[in-house]
Parts: C-alpha cells; structure tokens; sequence
C-alpha cells in the first residue's frame, strides 16, 4: 500500500512475497521501474495479515522517496550493470550459436574456414593457339627470326 500526500492509503501492487525474495523491512528502499522512470520507495510499516488460511501474507506501508543522491546512483549503477551483463550474455549467445553451426557442419563434412574456390580456377586451361606457317618442301617448319 502506498501513503498518498493526502495521508490515505491505496493500493500500489500485491506482488506476493517471493516477488522481492524476502518482506522488505521497516526503512528498506524499493525501487519501482513499471513505467519510463523509476519510483523511489520507502518501506514505512509491514503488517502481517492472516485474514485465513488461504489468504495470508505481508503487507507493507510504503512512501515516495526523493530519488536524488544514493538512490539514484544506485539505480543508474544497477543500469549499467544490467546493460553490461546482457551484452555480455549477448555475446555468449552468439559465441554459442557458432560453435554449435561448426558442429554441425563437421557432422556434414562441410568445412566453412575452407575460402571458397573462384570458378575461374576450376576451369581447365585452354591450349594456347599457335599461328600456323607453311611448312618448308622438306616438313620442316621454317626458322623464325627471333
């Protein structure tokens, strides 16, 4: 439940307890990022309530904090962890994808280093032409000159 400025409360979420890994406690932040900007909150009372046993559970007082200083560092810090840790998991992935690809074209004996072979090479070489000159009275080509 979050305290409005107005002093009521209302409702802000019901993830259940697991959602945060442990119930907050009294003076914990909770950092909010369900829309564009984060919301800053802090952890005012926690209420244990057994309304029966199908529905029990913790409930907590929040209010909105100022974001500035450690809370906001601490956000931007987290930030560019994540960022980091997804571009490392990014390229792992793909590190992953790639090896699995040379696998498998062992297993169908391609080899991929292989440099593709220019279709100009493979073609056998045509026999130079040579000029035909008369032959002289005895069957023997003439001398030439060079």
């Amino acid at each position: 439940m979050k305290i409005k400025p107005d002093g009521k409360v209302e409702e802000l979420t019901c993830h259940p307890l697991e959602y945060y890994g442990s119930c907050p406690d009294v003076g914990d932040t909770i950092v909010s990022n369900y829309f564009e900007a984060p919301i800053f909150y802090s952890v005012q009372r926690r209420y244990f309530v057994m309304e029966s046993l199908a529905y029990v559970g913790w409930a907590l007082i929040v209010r909105e904090i100022d974001p500035s200083g450690p809370p906001q560092e601490l956000w931007n810090e987290w930030q560019a962890a994540t960022k980091f840790w997804e571009e490392i998991d990014e390229q792992e992935e793909q590190e992953e994808q790639q090896a699995k690809t040379e696998r498998l074209n062992a297993l169908l004996g391609r080899n991929p280093r292989r440099p593709p072979t220019n279709s100009s090479q493979n073609k056998p070489k045509k026999p130079k032409k040579r000029k035909l000159q008369p032959r002289g009275s005895d069957g023997r080509e003439p001398k030439s000159d060079g």
